[in-house]
C-alpha cells in the first residue's frame, strides 16, 4: 500500500526498514516522489491477475504527532487512523486487554453495518469481517544467514473493503467435504487423504504437508480454497492442468507437455491420456488422429507445394496472357461484366418513383425511419420493432441478474473462482520471495470465508434467484403480450398510411377453369359489381388470372428470362437512338452498352428465331382450340382503379358473388370473394394450382427429409468429430488445433451451408401460394436446425466439462441441488464455456463475417474468374473449363461468349432474408436464458453482452438491408406472427429455470426423487409454452387480418408509378401472353429484339425552308414536321419544333404500328405560330410502293413557296414481318343525295369513314371528292381485326361553314367479316335516296384471328408506357422508365457506403497491371498493311 521496502522497484536510498529510516525517507520526500509510480505498478499486477484493487489514497501521516507524546495520538487520532497506523507501521496499536470495538455485535450485517475502522480491527484481531487479501512478500534474509520470516499480509478490497491479517503459521484445513457437498469440522489443521478439503490459508499452501500415501497436494480446478491430497499418479485426475508431482515441493504442478497424464519432470512425460501416444523420448504426447493421418507433419510440405503450384499457375497465366492470351470477344465480354456490376448496384434497395422529374431512383439514407417508411413491405418495420423489443428484454434481464448476483455474498466466492488463473495459482503453490513488489494470491479470500459461509451464501442465492426469475417471467410474459398487441397495431397503421397494390385487388375463387379471356371476364365482373353496388359507380380495371402452368413451369421461366433479356436489349437500342439524336446524329457508346452479341443467343438472327419459337409456344398455350391450352386454377384477382371501389364491393360481396354464379365451375360450387393482403411480387404464381392437401403432404415429407439429413450429418460427421477429436482434448483441459481442425471446419461449414440451401429450396418447392408461407417454413426449419446444432454443442460442452472431473458421477442432476461446492464449480465452468461460445463469436463476430463471406469474397472471386476466363483467357481451355465450374450461372456456357444476363446473375447480391434474421431472435435469447440455470457471474455478463449485441445487430441490419441486399418483399405480418408464437420457447426456458431454482432452494418438490424433479422442470416448460400460445391466440387473435380504410385517395396509376409492380406485370403467364399472343401488344416491337413488324420512319431534318414569320421582330420560323399514314388519321407523329428556321435538324424517329402494305406516307412541314394557325412550309407524299421498298434520302417539298426549293431528309424502313391483316377496299359510292342545297353550292363533296366498334385507333378516312354524287375513292388498306369485330361505314359530305353532313351508313357484321364480302351495300339514313356503298372485305388466308388473341381494352403488363410490355423483376426496374428518361436512372448509381464501389475502384487499379502484357502482345503482333500497300504479311520462318 505504501510501496516501502521493495527491493527491486525502490531506489537504493529508500530501501528503509526500521522506524528511523522510515522517518528519514519521509522527511526527504523520496516516498512522496516514488509512491504514485510504485502504486501504479502494483495496481497493474492486480488488474492483470483479475483481482479487485482499491484506488490508492494518501493514507495517514503516522510519523508526525506520534513521538511528541502517547496521549496526543490517543486523543487526537481517529479510530480509523489508529487502525491504519497500527497495521502499516506497528505503532498506535491499542492494548490487547482493551477492545475499541465489539466484534460480536452486528456480526450478521457486518458488511453494511460496520465502519471501515471496525472491519479493519476485527479482522486483524478477531479474524471476522475479512474480505479479500493482498499479499506482500517481505522475506529478507539476514546477513548472518538467519531466516527472518516477517510475512505481512495486507488486504485491499474494492471500494469499501478493509484490511485483514491471517497469520501463516495458523492456517490449515478449515473443513472436509464429501462428494455430495456436506462439510464437517476437521480433527486438526492437517490435511487427510481421499477427501476434498477447504483451507483458511490466505497466502499459500506452503505450510501444509499431505500424509503418506497421498503425499501430493493439488488445488481444485474450480475453487482455489479447495484442495485434495492424492498420490503422484492421480495429480492430473484431480486437476488436469497439474500433471507433474513435484517431489521437492510435494505439490502437483503444471506440466509443459500437452496430453500428458503423469510427468516425470516438467518436460518429460511418463504416460499420456487416452487418445494420445507417448513418443519414444517421452518429450511429447502425439494425438492418435495426427499419428494416423500425419496431417501436422504433412502441413509444411503441403503449404510449400500449394505455394509452388499457385506461383506456377500465376506465372504461366501471365506468360500465356502476354503471348497467346487475349479473348477474341474481349470487348463484348467486358461490356457484359460491366453490365453485371451495374446490375448489382441497381439491385440494391432503392426508392423508385416514375413521377419524379429529377431522379427516378434514390437510395434510402441509413437514418431512414425503418419503423414506418414503406420499403419492402410491412414485414421490415415489424422486424425492427422486434429487435428493439429484444433489446428491452435483454436490458431487463441484465439489471435483475446483476442485482441478484452482486447483492449476494456469493459474488466474492464464485467471482474469485472465475478469476483464478493457473499462472497465478502457482503463487499459492510456491510463493516467490522476490519482485514484483506486490504478489496477489488466489487464496486471498480463503481466510475470510469458510465452506459453511459459502454454502449458506449459495443457498440464500438460490432462494433469491427463484423469486427474481419468477418476477422476471411474469414481467416478460406481460411485456410480450403488450408487444404482440403493438405489433398488430403497427401493421394496421402501416396499412392505413401506405397505399399498396393489395388495396386495389380482391381474390375470386370457384371460376370456370376454361375462362381465360381477361377482357370478357372484366366486362362480366364489371356488370355484376355495378348491379350489386347499386348507385355507387364501380370501375374494374381488369383481372389477373392465375394460370395453371405448374407442368410447364421451367419453359415459362426460361421464356420469361429471355423476354427480360430482350426488354433490356430493346431499351438499350432506344436509349442509344435517343442519345444519338441529342448528339446530332453521332453514335454514342458507353461501357455498359450491349448488343445482340451480348445476349444468350449471340446474334440477331438466332435471337429472332428464338422469338418465333416463343411465339409458337404462346400460341399453343393460349389458342382456345389448342390441345395444350393453359387453363386457370379457378382463381383470379380483380383489380380496381380506386381503393374505395374495393371497400364498396367487400360490403356487398355476398350479393356480388351470387350475381357471378354463372362463372362457377359447377352449379354446386360457389364463386367466393376474399380480401387480399399480399402484394403481387409475393405471390407464387406457379404454385397456385396446388391443392392444400398435396401441399401439407409435401410439408410433412420435407420435414422428415430434413430431419433425416440432420440425423445423418450428426451421426456421420458431428458425432465422430466430437468423439475422436474434441472429447480427447477436453479431457486434458485443452482444445484441438492444427490442420485437422481446419479440415473439420471446412467440412462442417460446407455441411451447414448445404443444409441452409436445402431448407430454402425445399421450402420454395412445397407449393405455398404466397411468399410468407415460404418464409414461415424457412423460419421454422432454420430455427429447428440452429437450435438443434446449438444445444448439441452445449451438450458436447457439458460432456467436455464433466469429462475433466475425476469422479464419474457428475451429470445434469448437479443442477437440482446446491449442496456440493465442487458441483457449483463445475457449473460455473460450464457457464464460462457457454459464454465463451457466445462472446464474441455468436454476438458480434458472426455478423461481419456474413458481410465478408456473402459479399466481399464472392464479388472479388467472381470478378477474377470472369476476367480470367472471358477477358484475359490466360490459361489453357481445359483449366478454364475447370474454373468455370466455380463461376455462378456459367456451367453450361462456352468459353467464347459471356452473356450479360449471366453476368448480372453472377453479380446479384443476396436477398433480404428476414426469415433467417428472425432465427437469431429466437435462438440467441433461448441460449442466453439457459444461462439462468447456472451459478456464475457470466449470467449477468451474458445479458449485458446480449443487450450490446442487439444494439449492434440493429445497426448492422440497417446497413445490410439498405446497402448490401437486394429487395425481397414481405408484405404481410404473418412472419412476425409466427415469430411471436415461437417466442414462447425462450419464454418457457425462463419458466423452467425458475422452477429449477425453486427445487434447488428447497421451496419446490423438496425430498422428491430426481426423475420427479426433472419431470417438474419439463412440465414447467411445456405449461409455459401452452400458456403463451393460448394467451397470444385468444387474447390477440393475430391471424384474423382485417382491411382498414385507407387514408390516401391515390388511384391505381398513382400507386403503380410509385411501386412499379402491378397485378399484371408480376403475372408471368399474362406477361408472356401480352408479348407473344395479344396482337396489339405484339405489334409494339423493336428491330433488335424482333424482326420489325412496324414501319419505322426517321425524320432527320430539312433545308431551304422559307421564313413564314415575315412581320418585323417576329424572328425566324420554328418548323416542325408531321408524318401520317394516308387514310389513317390516328397514326400521326409530330416532331418537336426547331429554333433554326431555314435548316432545322430533328433526328426524330417514329414507329407506325398499324401500317399495312400499300399505305402511302405523307410529310407536312409547318411553322409553329402562337397567335394564328400554323403555316404550311411544304408537304410531300411517298407512295405505297416507295414505302414498301424503303427510302433514304431527300424529298423535295411541294408548296414550299414561290421560288423556294426546300427538301426534307427522311429514312423509311419497311417492316420485315408481314402480319396477316383483313384487307378493306372502299371502292366508291353511287346515288348520293345533294346535301349542299344552298344557292351555288353545287353537288356534295363526299368522303367515307370506316370505324371498328370499340377500337377508335383503327379509324379509316378516304380522300374527299368535290362535286361528286358517285365518287370512286379506290382506297385500300389493311386492319388488325378480331373475329368478333364489327365495321361501320359512314359517308359524309364535307362542308366549310358547318359540320359535315351524313349521307348514309352501313354496318358489316362480324360474321360477314369472317366469311368475306364484296359488292354494293345499301346505305341507311340516306333520307329517301337510294344510295349504295361499294366495298370489298378480304379476310386473311389464315382466317380472322380469334378475339381471345387481343387484349381489347384490358390493361397490358406494362411500365411507364402503357403500350410496352414489361415484366417486373428486381434490379430491372429501370426498364419501366421511358427511353428518354433513362439518364435519370444513372444518377447516384454508386454509393460510397456500398463496399462494391470501393472494390470496383481497386479492381480498376489492378486492371492496369495487365498493361505491360498488352504492350508485349501488341509488339509481337505484325502490323496489317494499309490498303493499297505493297507490303505482304510473310510468316516468319521458324
Amino acid at each position: 500500500h505504501l510501496s516501502l521496502g521493495c527491493r527491486s522497484a525502490m531506489p537504493r536510498r529508500c530501501q528503509c526498514w526500521d522506524m528511523a529510516d522510515r522517518q528519514r525517507c519521509s522527511a526527504a520526500g523520496a516516498w512522496r516522489t516514488h509512491r504514485p509510480a510504485l502504486l501504479a505498478a502494483g495496481a497493474a499486477v492486480a488488474v492483470a491477475s483479475g483481482l479487485p484493487v482499491i484506488a490508492a489514497d494518501e493514507g495517514f501521516n503516522c510519523v508526525d504527532g506520534y513521538g511528541e507524546g502517547l496521549g496526543d495520538w490517543e486523543k487526537a487520532w481517529s479510530i480509523t487512523k489508529k487502525s491504519y497506523c497500527c497495521s502499516h507501521f506497528n505503532i498506535a496499536c491499542p492494548d490487547s486487554t482493551s477492545s475499541p470495538f465489539d466484534c460480536v455485535a452486528g456480526l450478521s450485517n457486518w458488511k453494511l453495518g460496520w465502519s471501515d475502522g471496525k472491519k479493519h480491527w476485527c479482522c486483524r484481531n478477531k479474524q471476522v469481517g475479512c474480505e479479500s487479501v493482498l499479499l506482500r512478500d517481505a522475506f529478507e534474509e539476514a546477513e548472518a544467514g538467519a531466516a527472518v520470516a516477517a510475512a505481512h499480509a495486507m488486504i485491499i478490497a474494492s471500494r469499501s473493503s478493509s484490511v485483514a491479517l491471517v497469520a501463516e503459521g495458523t492456517c490449515g484445513v478449515s473443513a472436509v467435504l464429501d462428494k455430495i457437498g456436506n462439510y464437517a469440522k476437521p480433527a486438526s489443521l492437517q490435511p487427510v487423504c481421499n477427501a476434498h478439503m477447504t483451507t483458511n490459508c490466505s497466502v499459500s499452501y506452503a505450510g501444509m504437508r499431505c500424509p503418506e500415501g497421498c503425499g501430493y497436494l493439488v488445488p481444485n480446478a474450480h475453487f482455489s480454497c479447495v484442495f485434495e491430497c492424492v498420490p503422484a499418479e492421480r495429480c492430473s485426475a484431480s486437476n488436469v492442468n497439474l500433471a507433474f508431482p513435484d517431489p521437492a515441493l510435494k505439490r502437483c504442478t503444471p506440466c509443459a507437455i500437452e496430453g500428458c497424464q503423469l510427468c516425470r519432470t516438467p518436460g518429460t512425460c511418463t504416460s499420456c491420456h487416452e487418445g494420445f501416444e507417448l513418443s519414444a523420448d517421452g518429450s511429447a504426447c502425439v494425438f492418435h488422429v495426427d499419428r494416423e493421418l500425419k496431417l501436422d507433419s504433412l502441413a509444411p510440405g503441403l503449404k510449400v507445394v500449394s505455394q509452388a503450384v499457385l506461383g506456377f499457375v500465376v506465372i504461366f497465366g501471365v506468360l500465356h496472357h502476354c503471348y497467346k492470351g487475349g479473348h477474341e470477344n474481349q470487348e463484348e465480354n467486358t461490356r457484359s461484366i460491366m453490365r453485371g456490376r451495374r446490375h448489382r448496384h441497381l439491385c440494391k434497395v432503392s426508392d423508385w418513383q416514375l413521377g419524379r422529374t429529377t431522379s427516378v431512383r434514390q437510395s434510402y439514407p441509413l437514418s431512414v425511419n425503418v419503423h414506418k417508411v414503406h420499403i419492402v413491405g410491412v414485414g421490415l418495420p415489424l422486424f425492427y420493432n422486434n429487435t428493439c423489443f429484444l433489446g428491452l428484454v435483454a436490458l431487463l434481464f441484465f439489471a435483475v441478474t446483476f442485482l441478484c448476483f452482486r447483492s449476494s455474498s456469493i459474488s466474492g466466492i464464485i467471482g474469485a473462482a472465475q478469476r483464478m488463473d493457473w499462472e497465478l495459482l502457482e503463487y499459492a503453490i510456491e510463493p516467490i520471495d522476490q519482485a514484483p513488489a506486490m504478489v496477489l494470491s488466489p487464496l486471498a479470500q480463503c481466510g475470510g470465508s469458510t465452506a459453511a459461509h459459502a454454502m449458506r451464501a449459495i443457498r440464500s442465492f438460490a432462494t433469491t434467484n427463484f423469486y427474481a426469475l419468477g418476477l422476471l417471467y411474469v414481467l416478460t410474459f406481460l411485456l410480450s403480450l403488450v408487444h404482440g398487441k403493438l405489433q398488430l397495431r403497427a401493421a394496421r397503421i402501416y396499412d392505413e398510411e401506405n397505399a399498396t397494390m393489395s388495396d386495389f385487388a380482391l381474390r375470386m375463387t370457384g371460376v370456370k377453369k376454361e375462362l381465360t379471356h381477361e377482357a370478357e371476364l372484366t366486362q362480366k365482373i364489371q356488370k355484376a359489381f355495378d348491379v350489386a353496388c347499386g348507385r355507387n359507380h364501380i370501375e374494374v380495371l381488369g383481372v389477373s388470372i392465375c394460370y395453371d402452368y405448374y407442368q410447364v413451369w421451367g419453359e415459362v421461366d426460361a421464356m420469361k428470362d429471355r423476354l427480360v433479356e430482350r426488354m433490356d436489349l430493346d431499351m438499350q437500342h432506344k436509349v442509344s437512338e435517343h442519345k444519338s439524336k441529342l448528339a446530332g446524329g453521332a453514335t454514342v457508346t458507353t461501357d455498359v452498352a450491349i448488343s445482340a452479341a451480348n445476349t444468350t443467343m449471340g446474334d440477331e438472327e438466332t435471337l429472332r428465331e428464338q422469338v418465333e419459337k416463343d411465339r409458337a409456344s404462346a400460341k399453343k398455350w393460349f389458342d382456345k382450340d389448342s390441345d395444350e391450352k393453359l387453363h386457370s386454377t379457378g382463381e383470379l384477382f380483380v383489380v380496381f382503379r380506386r381503393s374505395r371501389d374495393k371497400g364498396l364491393v367487400l360490403k356487398e360481396k355476398a350479393r356480388a358473388a351470387a350475381l357471378l354464379q354463372d362463372l362457377a365451375e359447377t352449379p354446386d360450387e360457389k364463386v367466393c370473394i376474399f380480401d387480399v393482403f399480399s402484394e403481387p411480387p409475393s405471390i407464387n404464381w406457379w404454385h397456385l394450382a396446388m391443392p392444400q392437401g398435396k401441399r401439407n403432404y409435401n410439408i410433412c415429407k420435407a420435414m422428415l427429409k430434413l430431419l433425416a439429413i440432420i440425423v445423418v450429418v450428426q451421426v456421420l460427421i458431428v458425432l465422430p468429430f466430437a468423439q475422436y477429436i474434441v472429447l480427447p482434448y477436453s479431457k486434458i483441459g485443452s482444445s484441438a488445433g492444427g490442420m485437422k481442425m481446419q479440415i473439420a471446419g471446412i467440412i462442417l461449414g460446407n455441411v451447414n451451408m448445404f443444409l441452409s440451401l436445402q431448407i430454402y429450396f425445399t421450402a420454395s418447392g412445397l407449393g405455398f401460394h404466397r411468399k410468407d408461407g415460404v418464409d414461415m417454413m424457412v423460419l421454422c426449419s432454420n430455427t429447428f436446425l440452429v437450435m438443434f446444432n446449438t444445444f448439441f454443442n452445449i451438450a458436447t460442452t457439458a460432456i467436455m466439462v464433466f469429462s475433466k472431473e475425476s469422479d464419474s458421477g457428475w451429470g445434469p442432476w448437479i443442477f437440482l441441488t446446491v449442496d456440493s461446492l465442487n458441483a457449483i464449480g463445475i457449473e460455473a465452468e460450464f457457464a464460462n464455456s457457454i459464454y465463451s461460445t457466445l462472446m464474441p463469436g455468436a454476438f458480434f463476430v458472426g455478423y461481419p463475417m456474413c458481410l465478408l463471406m456473402a459479399g466481399v469474397v464472392p464479388f472479388i472471386l467472381n470478378s477474377f474468374l470472369m476476367k480470367v476466363i472471358y477477358v484475359w483467357r490466360s490459361l489453357p481451355d481445359a483449366l478454364l473449363n475447370a474454373l468455370k465450374v466455380f463461376l455462378p450461372w456459367a456451367r453450361d456456357l462456352s468459353l467464347d461468349r459471356y452473356p450479360f444476363r449471366r453476368a448480372e446473375r453472377g453479380f446479384e447480391p443476396m436477398e433480404i432474408g428476414i426469415g433467417g434474421d428472425y432465427t437469431a431472435m429466437i435462438v440467441s435469447p433461448t441460449v442466453c436464458f439457459c444461462m439462468l440455470f447456472f451459478v456464475s457471474p457470466f449470467v449477468w455478463k451474458t445479458f449485458a453482452m446480449m443487450f450490446l449485441s442487439t444494439c449492434f445487430y440493429y445497426l448492422y441490419c440497417r446497413y445490410l438491408h439498405l446497402r448490401f441486399c437486394k429487395p425481397a418483399y414481405y408484405t404481410t405480418n404473418r412472419l412476425d406472427t409466427m415469430v411471436n408464437h415461437l417466442w414462447g420457447v425462450p419464454l418457457s426456458v425462463v419458466a423452467a429455470a425458475c422452477c429449477t431454482w425453486g427445487i434447488r432452494s428447497g421451496l419446490l418438490a423438496e425430498g422428491a426423487s430426481q426423475p420427479v424433479q426433472f419431470a417438474l422442470i419439463g412440465g414447467a416448460f411445456c405449461a409455459s409454452l401452452v400458456l403463451w400460445l393460448l394467451s397470444y391466440r385468444l387474447l390477440l387473435n393475430p391471424w384474423a387480418q382485417k382491411d382498414v380504410e385507407e387514408l390516401s385517395t391515390a388511384t391505381f396509376e398513382d400507386v403503380k408509378a410509385d411501386l412499379l409492380y402491378t397485378w399484371f406485370n408480376c403475372n408471368p403467364v399474362y406477361t408472356l401472353k401480352c408479348e407473344y399472343y395479344l396482337r396489339d401488344a405484339k405489334r409494339v416491337v423493336d428491330g433488335i429484339a424482333h424482326r420489325p413488324g412496324v414501319l419505322k420512319v426517321k425524320i432527320d431534318g430539312a433545308r431551304g425552308l422559307r421564313d413564314a414569320d415575315w412581320m418585323p421582330f417576329a424572328g425566324t420560323s420554328e418548323p416542325f414536321c408531321v408524318a401520317e399514314l394516308v387514310g389513317k388519321p390516328r397514326s400521326r407523329h409530330v416532331t418537336p419544333g426547331h429554333q433554326h428556321g431555314h435548316n432545322p435538324v430533328w433526328h426524330d424517329s417514329a414507329e407506325f404500328i398499324h401500317y399495312s402494305e400499300g399505305d402511302a406516307l405523307t410529310f407536312t412541314v409547318y411553322d409553329k405560330d402562337v397567335h394564328k394557325s400554323d403555316d404550311v412550309l411544304g408537304h410531300v407524299t411517298l407512295s405505297g410502293d416507295q414505302v414498301c421498298a424503303g427510302f433514304e434520302g431527300e424529298l423535295e417539298l411541294d408548296a414550299a413557296g414561290r421560288g423556294v426549293k426546300a427538301f426534307l431528309r427522311v429514312t423509311v424502313t419497311p417492316p420485315e414481318v408481314k402480319f396477316p391483316q383483313t384487307k378493306v377496299h372502299i371502292r366508291g359510292a353511287t346515288g348520293l343525295r345533294d346535301a349542299d342545297w344552298g344557292l351555288g353550292a353545287g353537288q356534295a363533296d363526299p368522303f367515307c369513314i370506316c370505324e371498328v366498334v370499340n377500337k377508335p385507333h383503327l379509324q379509316l378516312v378516304t380522300p374527299t371528292y368535290e362535286n361528286k354524287a358517285n365518287p370512286a375513292w379506290g382506297f385500300t388498306t389493311g386492319l388488325d381485326l378480331d373475329s368478333n369485330d364489327t365495321l361501320v361505314f359512314t359517308v359524309m359530305d364535307q362542308d366549310f361553314l358547318k359540320k359535315a353532313d351524313c349521307l348514309g351508313t352501313v354496318t358489316v357484321t362480324a360474321e360477314q367479316l369472317r366469311s368475306g364480302l364484296k359488292g354494293k351495300l345499301p346505305l341507311g339514313r340516306s333520307k329517301g335516296s337510294k344510295a349504295f356503298l361499294e366495298v370489298a372485305i378480304e379476310p386473311p388466308h389464315t382466317g380472322v384471328r380469334d378475339a381471345s388473341s387481343t387484349s381489347g381494352r384490358h390493361p397490358l403488363a406494362c411500365g411507364e408506357d402503357p403500350n410496352q410490355v414489361r415484366c417486373f423483376e428486381v434490379g430491372k426496374e429501370y426498364l419501366f422508365v421511358r427511353p428518354e428518361r433513362q439518364h435519370l436512372v444513372e444518377r447516384h448509381l454508386q454509393d460510397c457506403l456500398e463496399f462494391e464501389t470501393h472494390l470496383e475502384h481497386l479492381l480498376h487499379i489492378c486492371g492496369h497491371l495487365t498493361l505491360p502484357c498488352r504492350l508485349l502482345r501488341c509488339a509481337a503482333t505484325p502490323k496489317i498493311p494499309r490498303r493499297g500497300s505493297r507490303e505482304l504479311l510473310v510468316p516468319r520462318s521458324p
